[in-house]
């Protein structure tokens, strides 16, 4: 072999070398990182689930030194804050509600310069099981169509409004399809005390809100509830049977859900009002504790108290005959019965002009109820078991107790209600059959 050669052989044999050691050195540097993550990411999963246990019990004081008991690894940041407590650095110790949800942050480091951050909440302790919660159970409800009568509004399958407001301070409305954002517009509903829905709600966008904020009562959906996107108002307590999903929502009552609750950015309350709920909690990270202080887990709820209660039916023809019921349109007292029914402004030579406005009517229909006429005015009572009513005018007053649902279409409108007192003043003239009355 020449010296060339040699020369050669040893500068190839450096490289390989060189090459060699660095990928053995870049793998060895690579196993230590990837073995620190896994130690201090089994470090942080041990101190939380000693947490999650300590705050299943009663009422304990935590010490943070405590928890980082490990030398191999240190705290670089910590917050814990429960109830009205905050924790912040180490060593500290504070005394801890289990009845209140646990928000934890910390971040491990080691002598490697790894990191690993923990941000969780751990939810207030569970009731033992079997356990009874007490709460003040709700006022009972309307019961039965009977009982609800001198209170009812609006009685039908749905409700789909394009007006300005509803007003119904006192007032009852009974819905038995799903109530979503496109069904609603403005006001709807801000002025109706109590409201049954049999069935899901789902609002996301708009204003309109639900409950009146002069007379508040009861809201009871059977079904899930969405308050989502929308700063709408909720007047009164609201009990769901189903989940509740809650953003931008401003809550003025109690609400008691027998599901779960998922928070969004973020909703207001009065300064009494928090959420009851039987299942879980969710929540974006770093979530307002003012907030996830007013959620409170229990094992059961006030249950979602629905009337029982079906579209009453229409008593015999000749009824109506007896009792001056006709098929003559006048601006008063008309007291109207037949097929579908339209009912439209119109000239009265007569009166030499036009009428527009009705007052103190009393329309029965054997199919559909329509009221159609620009600016129309008109107040009274409704009564379609076989069909749907449907109102576009300028205004309306009255009660509509309907089977396919009462739609305002017309934009501008104002409801408003009036008890079915207001137009037949003895129920023995009411035309259905009243608790079973049938003539």
């Amino acid at each position: 072999m020449t010296l060339i050669e040699v020369l050669l052989t040893l500068l190839l044999s450096s490289v390989v070398i060189g090459l060699v050691t660095t990928v053995l050195v870049s793998s060895i540097n690579f196993n230590e990182r990837t073995q620190s993550h896994v130690n201090l990411r089994q470090e942080a999963n041990i101190i939380v689930t000693e947490l999650r246990q300590r705050h299943q019990g009663e009422a304990y004081s935590l010490c943070t030194e405590d928890m980082f008991s490990d030398g191999r690894f240190r705290t670089e940041e910590l917050s814990i804050h429960n109830d009205n407590t905050s924790i912040s650095g180490v060593p500290e110790c504070a005394g801890m509600n289990p009845e209140e949800p646990l928000d934890v942050q910390f971040t491990l480091a080691d002598n490697n310069n790894q990191t690993f951050t923990i941000d969780t909440v751990i939810e207030a302790a569970q009731a033992d099981e079997g356990a009874v919660v007490t709460l003040d159970p709700p006022e009972q409800g309307g019961g039965d169509f009977n009982g609800m009568l001198n209170e009812l509004f609006i009685f039908g399958s749905s409700f789909t409004f394009r007006g300005n407001n509803v007003y119904g301070d006192g007032s009852s409305v009974f819905i038995r399809d799903p109530l979503e954002t496109s069904d609603l517009n403005g006001g709807a509903f801000t002025g109706v005390s109590n409201i049954y829905i049999d069935d899901s709600v789902k609002l996301d966008g708009g204003s309109a809100g639900l409950g009146s904020a002069s007379e508040p009562g009861q809201i009871h959906v059977n079904g899930d509830l969405e308050l989502w996107g929308g700063s709408r108002n909720i007047y009164g307590d609201v009990y769901v049977n189903g989940d509740f999903r809650l953003k931008d929502a401003r809550i003025h009552g109690n609400v008691y859900v027998n599901g779960d609750v998922e928070l969004g950015y973020k909703p207001s309350f009065n300064e009494n009002s928090s959420v009851f709920y039987t299942g879980d909690l969710e929540a974006p990270k770093h979530y307002p504790n003012e907030i996830l202080d007013r959620m409170k887990k229990l094992t059961s709820v006030p249950e979602v108290d629905i009337p029982d209660a079906a579209v009453p039916e229409p008593q015999r023809d000749q009824w109506y005959a007896n009792h001056g019921y006709n098929q003559n349109v006048q601006p008063e007292n008309m007291k109207l019965y037949g097929g579908d029914i339209r009912i439209e402004s119109y000239y009265d030579d007569n009166l030499g002009r036009y009428v527009d406005t009705y007052s103190n009517a009393v329309i029965v229909s054997k199919g559909d109820i329509t009221i159609s006429s620009g600016g129309l005015s008109f107040s009274g009572f409704l009564y379609a078991p076989n069909g749907e009513v449907t109102f576009n005018g300028g205004s309306f007053e009255g009660t509509v107790i309907t089977r396919d649902g009462f739609h305002v279409t017309s934009g501008g409108t104002n409801v408003t209600f009036r008890s079915i007192e207001n137009y037949i003043d003895d129920p023995a003239d009411y035309p259905f059959q009243n608790g079973g009355i049938v003539e």
